[in-house]
């Protein structure tokens, strides 16, 4: 599995010199996993990336994606409650989609997507997780070793933002998921669905299901554009 590295406050993902443009970084798209040891670790945007204080909360310490484009005057501060993950099942597993008391999602909804990702995670070997969440709510770091986060997984982190005008997506992807998806793919999928103009006319929830049900696609696919809404569900047979 990849390993997490820290810059300064914030844990970001390294990401790979010869495959990240300095645009890529400033759109915050990084990558984590077995080239991380020959990575640059990239500080970015401020709350869409992993922070330390939220280290599952723009991303996860996982490290993925920053969202936005200024750097927040304030450093936030490491967050690690493992308190606020939900209980395994007796079967040992632990559910793929966590709302961590900010009712994005209905119940409904996270048992679509749960459906989704076991369908992907069967036929292709790729983990989807979902955390959503509001700093400083979230379990942080803790979320890495309850989610066993490696290569193969992609974590979405929903979160708003500390001004609630963020955009909502933000991405850990691990380094093999990132082969199959390249960067310009999260970059689009955060334009087209993360905004916070498109989250306020359509909903949270149409956001983040949206957003992963591309991600199944694309991943089953090969694409790098995310479809649009119109022929989302219909491809995915749902």
């Amino acid at each position: 599995p990849g390993s997490w590295r820290q810059a300064g406050d914030l844990l970001v993902l390294g990401v790979t010199t010869p495959r990240a443009s300095k645009d890529d970084r400033l759109r915050g798209v990084t990558r984590l996993g077995r080239r991380a040891g020959r990575a640059r670790p990239v500080a970015l945007h401020t709350y869409d990336v992993l922070t330390r204080r939220s280290a599952c909360s723009s991303l996860l310490g996982a490290g993925l994606l920053a969202a936005g484009g200024r750097q927040a005057a304030a450093r936030p501060e490491g967050v690690n409650k493992p308190e606020l993950l939900p209980s395994r099942r007796p079967d040992g597993s632990t559910p793929k989609v966590i709302d961590a008391g900010v009712g994005f999602l209905t119940k409904g909804e996270m048992k679509r997507l749960e459906t989704l990702i076991a369908d992907l995670e069967k036929e292709t070997g790729y983990k989807v997780r979902v955390l959503c969440q509001r700093y400083p709510e979230t379990p942080g770091l803790a979320i890495k070793d309850y989610w066993g986060v490696d290569d193969n997984t992609v974590v979405l982190v929903a979160d708003k933002g500390l001004k609630g005008t963020s955009n909502i997506l933000n991405f850990n992807v691990g380094d093999a998921f990132a082969d199959t998806l390249p960067n310009i793919f999260w970059q689009r999928l955060q334009g087209r669905y993360g905004t916070s103009r498109y989250w306020r006319e359509k909903g949270e929830d149409v956001s983040i299901m949206n957003a992963v049900e591309s991600i199944v696609f694309c991943a089953k696919s090969g694409c790098v554009d995310p479809p649009a809404e119109s022929v989302l569900t219909p491809k995915l047979g749902i």
